[in-house]
């Protein structure tokens, strides 16, 4: 009996042992996440209190620990790829947590706001999405607010504007009926409604918008969200019209405003400035534009305007260099833009007229080379080149004539006989398509797949860049294995060469009837159907053709000329 006595003795004592250790580590977790605010801690200690910690966590077996170790380590460290990889084990081990207050709910938002800094605003979305559900089945009210928050601003950046709308007029709600959200949100949700409201050209409600806030950050007395709201009406009437009004606000705001917000006003001042006649000074706003660029090597999407406006100016005062290097810019701009804000390209940009840019940059170029040539040649022994030349030219006169009749006949039968290549390269026997060829694949799948490349085919999707065998199969509703095998049985070719028969039978068509196809450099007609680069459009091209698109394209313009 002493004995049981005892041993229950020695359990009660252990089991208190136990909590107090539990509620150690909890607090010691909450003191060091205070503690590593403090900016003059050296990395070096942050490492070794982490690390001390995450090895405690690990004895004591509890995930909930371990999860906050190795959170640790990611708030401490700087490298955004080592930070992701430790909110990975932080998610792995506390995804089954069910009383857990803060995780993984945490560790799924935080996972988020990286890869939104990242550009990654897909991926990000998915991300807070989860946390969302998670705090939803935790009944966690305050996560799910900021969650919605974020999500929100997401739906923004991917120009998702009327579910972004929503869910910010929802967090506003929120704001107005709860005491427990801080005071700064409902300024912040104010000012992404306004942005919202002057991207998607709803002047009325974005000035209403920012009259709330403007009154709202007197309350709070809060200086730089005042100037922000008094920026935002600035803007919202360059997008109105009134563009003296817009920079009177403009000029006011622009001293309180960070510097990434500073470049955004300066491309509306360029624009106020441009549009109401002072063109050069709205010309050097739009070079501010062109100088943070440099600086940042980043740009929000709708501030390529500014290019076009520096591109036309330069053209007017046949500033070949000038509209060389602006043009330039533009086009590294687009290829950032299309990796950074691909979703928002679809949306709030301009669609720019590439090719045409790339084509007019070329001819830039062309003309550079030939002024700067032009010196040179004075400075060459003339009878050494005039002896070469002749060399050079019988030689591919004799070469040439035998050529030109081969291309010649080559040219006339793909001109003669142009919609019968397209009919051949993409007709289907609608759905009496017997007898089916053995592929190993149910005959009625062969043909709804056959069907549906045929209507693939009669659109323009194959024009897109980098078009994959996984985005066509998606688009055929079948699996990429499937079509692989289809397009190699009954298109008799790979995939590749499929796409780019379509892309060369689609530019011989249309080149004929189409006068803007004449005028582009081969560059720019590559780019203009989908191919990534010139080399690769030409040799497609010889491919299917057996002639040089350059010979092509010039025997369509003597033509077209000859029959005017």
């Amino acid at each position: 009996m002493k004995k049981s006595v005892l041993f229950l003795l020695f359990f009660i004592v252990g089991m208190s042992v136990f909590a107090q250790k539990q509620e150690d580590l909890l607090e010691e977790f909450n003191t060091l996440k205070t503690k590593f605010r403090d900016t003059s801690i050296s990395s070096e200690k942050r490492k070794t209190l982490s690390k001390g910690y995450l090895e405690k966590a690990k004895k004591s077996g509890e995930k909930r620990f371990i999860g906050r170790g190795y959170y640790l380590f990611t708030i401490n460290n700087p490298s955004k790829e080592d930070k992701l990889t430790y909110l990975d084990s932080t998610i792995y081990v506390t995804k089954d947590l069910k009383d857990d207050p803060v995780f993984p709910v945490h560790a799924y938002m935080f996972k988020g706001f990286l890869l939104s800094g990242a550009n990654d605003y897909q991926k990000a979305l998915d991300y807070f999405v989860t946390a969302q559900s998670v705090a939803k089945f935790k009944n966690d009210l305050s996560s799910q607010y900021y969650i919605k928050y974020n999500i929100a601003l997401l739906k923004r950046f991917l120009g998702e504007y009327e579910e972004a709308e929503t869910l910010f007029l929802e967090c506003k709600k929120i704001e107005e009926s709860s005491k427990d959200v801080n005071q700064k949100s409902p300024i912040k949700t104010l000012f992404q409604l306004s942005s919202i409201y002057y991207e998607t050209e709803q002047i009325e409600k974005c000035t209403e918008i920012n009259k709330e806030g403007i009154q709202l950050a007197k309350t709070l007395g809060n200086e730089s969200k005042y100037y922000s709201f008094v920026a935002n009406e600035g803007i919202n009437l360059n997008v109105k019209g009134d563009y003296k009004a817009s920079i009177d606000s403009l000029e006011k705001g622009y001293l309180h405003l960070k510097e990434g917000d500073q470049q955004v006003i300066d491309f509306y001042l360029g624009r106020s400035y441009y549009l109401s006649g002072e063109k050069e000074k709205g010309l050097n706003y739009f070079k501010k534009v062109d100088a943070t660029f440099n600086q940042t090597n980043d740009l929000y999407p709708p501030l390529i305007g500014a290019y076009e406006y520096l591109i036309n100016d330069s053209k007017r005062k046949k500033d070949k260099e000038s509209q060389l290097y602006y043009t330039n810019q533009l086009l590294k701009i687009d290829s950032i833009l299309d990796k950074n804000y691909k979703y928002l390209l679809n949306t709030i940009v301009k669609k720019y007229d590439i090719p045409r840019y790339v084509s007019e940059r070329d001819d830039t170029i062309v003309a550079l080379e030939n002024e700067n040539e032009q010196v040179i040649k004075q400075n060459r022994n003339i009878m050494l080149v005039s002896v070469l030349i002749s060399v050079i030219t019988l030689g591919g006169l004799l070469y040439y004539y035998r050529l030109k009749k081969v291309y010649e006949k080559r040219y006339n039968d793909i001109v003669k006989n142009s919609s019968a290549i397209i009919e051949e390269e993409i007709k289907v026997e609608d759905t009496n398509l017997k007898p089916i060829l053995a592929v190993g694949i149910d005959q009625d799948i062969v043909e709804d797949v056959l069907k549906n490349l045929h209507e693939f085919e009669q659109g323009e999707a194959y024009l897109m860049k980098q078009i994959t065998l996984k985005d066509v199969a998606k688009i055929v509703k079948t699996n990429s294995k499937y079509l692989s095998k289809i397009i190699n049985v009954y298109k008799g070719k790979n995939f590749a060469t499929y796409i780019n028969d379509l892309r060369i039978n689609y530019l011989i068509n249309h080149i004929q009837q189409d006068t803007k196809y004449q005028k582009y450099t081969i560059r720019a007609t590559a780019e203009e159907i989908g191919f990534t680069n010139s080399e690769s459009f030409s040799r497609a091209f010889q491919k299917n053709t057996g002639l040089k698109p350059s010979y092509f394209i010039k025997k369509v313009r003597e033509n077209q000329e000859k029959n005017t």
